[in-house]
């Protein structure tokens, strides 16, 4: 059977058994056995996932769970992109398609569907998007929207507690990550339809995406959110609709290793270890030596200290991201990913615009700190990114 015929079958719109998932595990397995080097870390082709996923199609005696890749709409509205712009989105498709793939999951429970549609995956975050449909009739009053500055819980709670949980070929655990549900914008807010999106950012400590994951279990527990004015989560529509998706295995983002020394603060000297960029993420990786010792009890004037570490990168406005033609690209806060220990530090954001990462090889990266405010504590670093490698 050749390719064309493979496409032709992951192009059928038809129902998906449950146990589509476990043969993506094992054709995935057959193909890291004959294919990847030893130690690649890198993703395997589009091509050689799309026949993975027909592989598994046709020992399941039906269609794959994956089908032909493209960006819904949605995904491109979530990243301000005008589908109206054929020149951005071609530009959207080309750097982030190899990172997605379009599903067709569909999980039933207490009368009301969860059809998952789309997944996208840097190193650093996995984003599912969602149906979600209850009989006619029914009203989806996911509350008020939110005020200025306030960011409110809407989506599956998951009272359970389960985490989100990467698996290997044969199904077993190999992680756990943090997540959140979110509502998409709702022309309808009253009907019984909504789209949801599903977003994983895994916290410092936390296992990150494993490449060596080929799915993720993925709870979605009770459609909820929490009432300001009552200070209490509000169950919508209770049910489980958890699901097991395929994982993209194509890494999208590039790395530097930096080892830039950023100066001094507090008495400790920093440093600048790695950055890593994909078309939608910023990444950057920080250490501190010398100075407080943050791990002990601290007075007012350590707590102050502290307080200034945690905040350093925090601010999007002082960090300068710059292409090697001179383009400034913007960065925004993201809800959720980095972390922070007492002497490393990651900082993630978002970049405001979907842009190649090959266009910061030779660029620069200015980082500033200004905390004059309470101390005389402030400087800027700007570090040559000359050596962006791709995965």
């Amino acid at each position: 059977m050749d390719e064309r015929k493979l496409h032709e079958i992951l192009g059928q719109d038809l129902e998906v058994p449950d146990m589509v998932n476990k043969k993506l595990r094992e054709t995935y397995a057959l193909v890291a056995q004959k294919q990847a080097p030893a130690k690649r870390r890198r993703g395997r082709p589009l091509r050689t996932v799309l026949i993975a996923a027909a592989a598994a199609a046709l020992l399941c005696g039906t269609a794959a769970a994956v089908v032909l890749p493209g960006l819904n709409r949605q995904v491109l509205d979530y990243f301000d992109v005008d589908p109206a712009d054929t020149q951005a989105v071609a530009q959207a498709e080309n750097l982030l398609l190899p990172g997605a793939m379009a599903l067709d999951i569909t999980k039933e429970d207490n009368g009301a569907t969860l059809h998952v549609t789309q997944i996208l995956r840097d190193r650093d975050t996995v984003m599912i998007l969602a149906e979600f449909s209850a009989p006619e009739g029914t009203q989806l009053y996911m509350g008020e929207t939110d005020p200025p500055d306030v960011s409110t819980f809407k989506g599956f709670a998951n009272g359970s507690g389960e985490a989100a949980g990467f698996l290997d070929q044969t199904g077993e655990p190999l992680g756990i990550s943090s997540y959140g549900w979110g509502v998409m914008e709702d022309s309808d807010p009253l009907d019984n339809r909504m789209s949801l999106m599903f977003i994983l950012t895994p916290q410092m400590g936390e296992n990150t995406a494993p490449w060596s994951a080929v799915s993720l279990r993925v709870p979605a527990v009770d459609l909820a959110y929490y009432d300001l004015e009552q200070q209490r989560e509000i169950t919508v529509y209770a049910g489980d609709w958890s699901f097991e998706a395929p994982l993209p295995q194509m890494e999208i983002g590039w790395t530097v290793e930096l080892n830039q020394a950023m100066g001094e603060l507090d008495g400790a000297a920093l440093t600048a270890e790695k950055l890593y960029l994909s078309p939608i993420t910023f990444e950057l990786t920080m250490k501190r030596e010398g100075g407080m010792d943050f791990s002990v009890p601290l007075d007012e004037a350590g707590e102050t200290a502290y307080s200034r570490w945690l905040s350093i990168g925090n601010n999007v406005q002082a960090i300068t991201l710059t292409t090697r033609d001179g383009e400034r690209v913007p960065l925004e806060l993201r809800s959720g990913g980095g972390g922070i220990g007492f002497n490393e530090k990651v900082v993630i954001h978002r970049l405001s615009q979907i842009t190649d990462p090959a266009k910061f090889q030779g660029g620069t990266l200015t980082l500033e700190w200004d905390f004059t405010h309470n101390s005389q504590e402030a400087g800027s670093v700007t570090i040559p990114l000359d050596g962006l490698m791709m995965g």
